[in-house]
């Protein structure tokens, strides 16, 4: 009995592994038929690295029927090139281990034909996936060595030079400035010519970083401006860098308006290229740059022009600062109510630009595991059907004859088992997310309330400046009272003069107040609507209680005593009928 159950398991897996097979073709006819049906080898490796990003399970499967097109020919450069484009695909998804795998399996490939060109952009590539992984900097090195190894064997200058340029900024990104400058130094050794002149532009602007980097500015710009006349603006990314570097310089050094001028010709170049990160980096850059020599109202116009060109172009991490800048600008000048709004907006694009790399990282994630799950797949499916090939056609007829009845039995306990499975795991995952959810939506309330509690302090602390002021005006007022009638009307000018010099101090107190209105109205309308007999100092005191401030910080905002507070609030609890076990802040939140 246990047999012929063991050998009904094994015939319905095929089944409906069969089925599934037949579904997914059914639901991939022009995919499946390009995989199935392509003989082209090179057809194939086109697919492959088109849909490399963006249908990663496709590119891949393509990559492997070319493997299979190559290994039946035993084309040792066929074989390493589909290996070196499925190394790619899973690099280009995050997938290093499998990565390096198929990478050191095409350098077996490539050194049986000789191919050291190939072999040395493979070792490049390498140490460039282990440095973007935050691997070990001995791997990345280790890898960058055997490509300068297998560069020298080509006996190519240009590729020498290549290798030198890439060794020297991965050590340069291990902040390894010694090094790096070793490499950036060997290629300056090249005669310049057609085919090194961009390269030695690029080694000379590295090294004008580093010299920057360590303060050596007047050697910096030199570097700088040897690399902007080898160049000749050809390189246009290559001058944008310089410029910007120029900037660094001369702001490093209090220079402001040369830092300026060479800021606006890095973002204009990089704006007429249609790099808009960069342009939008620069301009930063330069909204920065008069911030800190106090050109505050040329900065508001700099950041404005960034903010809301950002914004159009849903270019939010760039957006949300730009907001976030403009914000302090105004707060510099006193204008606190359009400082809160632009922080608002900076909040509001800030939690977006968080989503959108969450949600980035998930589909990174759910990408990655497809892959590896097209890849697990596919060496699972070479296994069974090995096994297939083993097993005779006619067993296949003789025991489904013998075990129909109980095929048709286990099929309904299997298809009934797993389908109170799935109910069970789909109310289980509803579950889940609606946990998950409840969580956001607490943490989002938290954070909001820590926002308003921090917006209000902020303000009490500006009213706490007023209280501290007024109180030595009260002394110096009673001091020209109590003064001889010759001296009253000369002290009582100047104490006018100084109410008028600080007459900003004296309205921040209505300002303070129409600030809690304004950020907890709907919670003051439904207190009212509950409460109708309550008073207008009670209603503020709810809504401080209500974003749990202490009775010292209540008592810093109202002018009064920590004691007074107290008070306050026991005749709250007295109204809101109130026993000692309750909790204030818990009461005024169900509200």
């Amino acid at each position: 009995m246990r047999k012929i159950l063991f050998i009904f398991i094994a015939l319905f897996s095929f089944l409906e592994i069969y089925g599934q097979g037949k579904e997914k073709t059914n639901n991939n006819n022009d995919i499946n038929r390009i995989i199935l049906h392509e003989n082209r080898f090179d057809k194939l490796i086109d697919l492959a690295e088109s849909y490399m990003k963006t249908n990663p399970e496709f590119a891949f499967s393509c990559a492997y029927k070319a493997e299979e097109i190559a290994n039946q020919t035993n084309d040792k450069k066929k074989q390493a090139c589909s290996k070196i484009t499925i190394g790619d695909i899973f690099n280009k998804n995050n997938i290093y281990s499998l990565s390096v795998g198929y990478y050191e399996n095409a350098v077996n490939d490539l050194l049986s034909i000789k191919d050291y060109v190939t072999i040395n952009e493979i070792y490049i590539k390498i140490a460039e996936l282990y440095r973007n992984n935050y691997i070990d900097s001995r791997w990345s090195n280790e890898a960058m060595e055997n490509a300068l190894h297998y560069a020298q064997m080509t006996n190519n200058q240009n590729i020498i030079i290549k290798t030198n340029i890439e060794y020297a900024e991965i050590l340069l990104s291990q902040k390894n400035h010694k090094d790096a400058l070793k490499y950036y130094n060997k290629i300056l050794k090249y005669d310049i010519n057609d085919n090194t002149i961009n390269k030695i532009a690029k080694a000379l602007t590295s090294i004008a970083n580093i010299k920057a980097a360590e303060k050596n500015y007047q050697e910096a710009l030199i570097l700088a401006d040897s690399s902007l006349k080898l160049s000749k603006n050809k390189d246009k990314i290559l001058t944008i860098n310089n410029y910007g570097l120029k900037g660094h310089v001369f702001d490093s050094i209090m220079m402001f308006d040369s830092a300026k001028n060479y800021y606006n010709k890095a973002a204009a170049l990089a704006f007429e290229t249609e790099n808009f990160d960069l342009c939008s980096e620069y301009m930063h850059k330069i909204g920065l740059l008069n911030i800190n020599h106090n050109k505050i109202n040329e900065a508001i116009t700099v950041f404005k022009i960034l903010s809301d060109s950002t914004e159009k172009f849903k270019m939010y991490d760039y957006c949300n600062n730009a907001f976030y800048q403009l914000s302090k600008c105004h707060a510099i000048l006193g204008n606190y109510n359009e400082a809160y709004r632009l922080l608002n907006k900076y909040d509001i694009y800030n939690t977006i630009a968080n989503n959108q790399r969450q949600e980035k990282k998930i589909k990174d994630i759910n990408t990655n595991y497809l892959l590896a799950l097209n890849f697990n797949e596919i060496k699972t499916k070479e296994i069974e059907s090995e096994n297939i090939k083993k097993n005779k056609q006619n067993m296949i007829i003789l025991t489904l004859g013998a075990i129909i009845f109980l095929t048709s039995i286990m099929v309904i306990l299997i298809l009934f088992t797993k389908n109170k499975y799935l109910q069970h795991k789909s109310m289980e995952t509803s579950y889940e997310q609606q946990l998950k959810i409840d969580k956001m939506e607490n943490e989002l309330m938290e954070i909001q309330l820590k926002s308003n509690k921090e917006s209000l302090i902020n303000l009490a602390l500006h009213f706490k400046s007023y209280i501290e002021y007024i109180n030595p005006l009260k002394a110096k007022l009673k001091e020209a009272i109590d003064a001889p009638e010759n001296e009253q009307k000369v002290k009582l000018k100047n104490i006018y003069m100084e109410m008028q010099n600080n007459n900003g101090l004296f309205n921040n107190t209505e300002n303070l107040y129409k600030q809690i209105n304004d950020i907890y109205k709907d919670f003051i309308d439904r207190l009212e609507q509950k409460y109708p007999t309550i008073t207008k100092s009670e209603k503020r005191l709810c809504a401080m209680l209500y974003i749990n401030m202490s009775s010292k910080e209540i008592a810093v905002i109202s002018n009064t005593t920590i004691r007074s507070v107290e008070t306050s609030r026991y005749r709250l609890r007295k109204k809101f009928n109130l026993s000692r076990d309750e909790d204030m802040v818990n009461f005024l939140r169900t509200i």
